[in-house]
């Protein structure tokens, strides 16, 4: 038996589950800044206008690249199926999560998400065939306690909008195993590709919505509001946005491709400290003691569910 550090299988696994965690890692910064961009922004044009002025950036760029690629047969399309349901996946959790930013601190819409992981446990338990062990069930529940603990349910200052990261969270976690599953072989450029046709799509979709609902607008200004003309500030920060996407898209697809889902997963909680410091650094947020009470239990589950289980 060959122990060699160059040709030992495990030690190849480890590799590349060390290359999935500093992927996710990279992700979740930029996903943390660009979620509070666009909380800064919310203000200034409605979700569809910005996704459709992403789309317009990202899906000619990235198709360009991709046609090339498979023309030379560099890149293989394995299926179409998967990649379009990962990223209608992704396009609800992404619609539901920004419908909260405009009403809710960042640090809570952060802690609310990231029941995400938790839920990636869960689907990758039940989907997956990865084992949950003793501690990743202790994990889920010290989790969504912290949540509880965060979005107190049934105090006065408790707001619906809260809810829609956890459902975000949900659809997130469908998204990532669906990746572990039946994505593992597709280039991540195919995958971000497909992301970026079905928000062009969905984006034509919410223009055409915000026409016919204008009377609705007035509850949900950011999905439904007229859009507007854009100056240079709004029009760089498309074009920023549009380029950090891919990049967390690519890193996000290949980290689930790399390393065991709920491993990866665990690191995704990252983001909670990253989404506090653009909280505090741009809208001036101070996480309260119940926030950092559920966010510390938060970070406690996920050190449990990175545990492997017992063989």
């Amino acid at each position: 038996m060959n122990d060699h550090p160059l040709t030992d299988p495990h030690t190849a696994l480890d590799d590349q589950a060390m290359q999935g965690v500093a992927l996710i890692t990279l992700a979740v910064f930029l996903l943390a800044m660009a979620d509070a961009s666009v909380k800064y922004f919310s203000l200034r044009m409605p979700l569809w206008q910005l996704f459709l002025g992403v789309s317009f950036i990202s899906v000619p760029t990235l198709g360009a690249w991709l046609f090339r690629q498979v023309r030379a047969r560099r890149i293989r399309i394995r299926s179409l199926r998967w990649a379009a349901l990962r990223s209608v996946l992704l396009l609800v959790m992404w619609i539901t999560y920004y419908a909260a930013l405009p009403l809710i601190p960042l640090s809570v819409a952060a802690v609310a998400i990231y029941t995400a992981p938790l839920f990636i446990a869960l689907f990758a338990a039940w989907w997956g065939n990865e084992r949950l062990s003793p501690f990743g069930w202790l994990a889920v529940v010290l989790g969504f306690a912290g949540v509880v603990i965060v979005l107190e349910p049934g105090s006065l200052g408790f707001s619906l909008a809260a809810l829609l990261p956890v459902v975000a969270a949900i659809f997130y976690a469908m998204a990532m195993v669906v990746t572990r599953r039946h994505c593992r072989g597709e280039h991540p450029v195919v995958l971000a590709f497909a992301l970026n046709v079905v928000f062009l799509l969905a984006s034509c979709g919410g223009a055409v919505a915000s026409q016919v609902f204008t009377q609705a607008a007035a509850n949900v200004p950011f999905l439904l509001a007229t859009w507007q003309p854009l100056g240079v500030h709004e029009a760089l920060f498309i074009t920023a946005y549009a380029l950090v996407l891919v990049m967390i898209n690519i890193s996000t697809a290949r980290a689930y491709q790399l390393a065991p889902a709920a491993l990866v997963g665990t690191f995704d909680y990252a983001y909670l400290i990253f989404a506090c410091f653009w909280g505090y650094w741009l809208f001036d947020e101070v996480p309260t003691a119940h926030t950092w009470v559920g966010m510390l239990l938060i970070l406690l589950a996920g050190l449990l569910v990175a545990r492997r289980p017992s063989r």
